[in-house]
This record gives structure tokens, C-alpha cells and sequence, in this order.
């Protein structure tokens, strides 16, 4: 076999260096996320303060079926992307990967606990719906900590910390109507400003 020549190589530094520095498509998705989640929030704290006059059922609903759909709605906006130039460098696989397991997760989590509740039949039992908060709030932190690592950006670390800091918060307030509001707060942090951030970077790269 013969050995690489220096234009082999040049060609093979040069496509690295354009991987590292192409801009990461996630913006779209942590807006979906971000606006299904705090949806759900909402939902969640009229009910339980009785602005909306819905069954107890109505918290795994909210939960279950907005992520389902936000869930299906990533898939979408992946394959939309896929015809963008830089949309299979190695940081936009990496942090795909990383929603679509942050996703998959919430969904599994949100129809388990859905089940739980089915089976134990009480009308408290629906309110296992609340450590939801906390776990999405931890999911994602992980998945904000691969973005920031895919994209070699140290400018997403702190949402990482402000994830994990709300993900505390909201599990300190489990039982109180007051979580889903801080909740709600807590999403719009840790997902608008990022994902203004991912779409510019996009928006320069074409």
C-alpha cells in the first residue's frame, strides 16, 4: 500500500479543521424542546393551582403526549437539515446523538411513569409527573455539556451549570405549584439564548 503524499495529508488537516469549525445545527431543536417543555410547565401549574378545571390525568397527558410529539418533531427537523453542507461533521452527528438520546429518555421516563400511575389508580398518583422537572432539567445539562464540547465553544458551559442548577431547584420544590413556574423560567434560560447563538453561527455559514 503506498504512503500518503503531503497532499494527502494537507487534504485530511483540512477537512478536520473545516469539521471543528463548522457551526452545529441544534438551534432549531433546543427551541422545539425548549418551547414543548415550558408548553408542558404551564399546563402542569394551571392545573394543579385549578386554573384549568382538568382531572389529575391531565399532568401525564401534558407531559407524555408534548414530548411524544417534540420527539417526532426533531426527527423531522434532522432530516430537514441533512442537506445542509456541514450537517454530518463530526460535532453535528455528536450533538444530534446527543438530543435524540436526551429525547428518547424523557419520552421513555414521561410513559413509564405514565404507566406507574395507570396502575396504581389513585388520583395522586399522577402527581409523579412532577419529578419530571428535574430530570429534564438534568437531561439537559448533558446534552447542553456535548454541545459545548462538539462545538470546542466554552460560551454554552454556563447553561450547563444553570441546567443543573434549576435541575436542584425544581427537585427542592417537588410538591409545590411554585416549581412549574420556576420551571418554566428555568427552560427559557437554558434553551432561547443558545439557540440564538447556534442559529447566528448557521445563518454566517449559510
Amino acid at each position: 500500500m503506498n504512503a500518503p503524499t503531503e497532499d494527502d495529508l494537507s487534504r485530511l488537516r483540512t477537512i478536520a479543521e473545516e469539521g471543528r469549525s463548522a457551526p452545529l445545527l441544534g438551534g432549531w431543536h433546543l427551541i422545539l424542546w425548549g418551547g414543548a417543555m415550558t408548553l408542558a410547565l404551564l399546563i402542569n401549574w394551571a392545573v394543579v393551582e385549578r386554573i384549568l378545571p382538568w382531572p389529575g390525568y391531565s399532568l401525564a397527558i401534558s407531559w407524555f403526549g408534548i414530548v411524544l410529539v417534540a420527539w417526532a418533531a426533531s426527527i423531522t427537523i434532522g432530516r430537514l437539515q441533512a442537506a445542509k453542507s456541514y450537517a454530518h461533521s463530526v460535532g453535528n452527528r455528536v450533538e444530534r446523538a446527543a438530543w435524540m438520546t436526551a429525547g428518547a429518555f424523557l419520552l421513555t421516563f414521561s410513559l413509564a411513569l405514565f404507566v406507574r400511575a395507570s396502575v396504581a389508580g389513585e388520583p395522586d398518583a399522577w402527581s409523579l409527573f412532577q419529578v419530571m422537572t428535574p430530570a429534564t432539567f438534568g437531561a439537559y445539562a448533558i446534552a447542553l455539556q456535548v454541545s459545548a464540547v462538539a462545538s470546542h465553544s466554552a460560551t454554552g458551559k454556563p447553561f450547563v451549570v444553570i441546567a443543573m442548577v434549576f435541575s436542584a431547584a425544581t427537585a427542592f420544590l417537588i410538591g409545590e405549584p411554585a416549581q412549574y413556574l420556576v420551571a418554566a423560567l428555568g427552560m427559557a434560560l437554558v434553551s432561547i439564548p443558545p439557540a440564538l447563538g447556534h442559529l447566528a453561527a448557521a445563518r454566517r455559514a449559510g
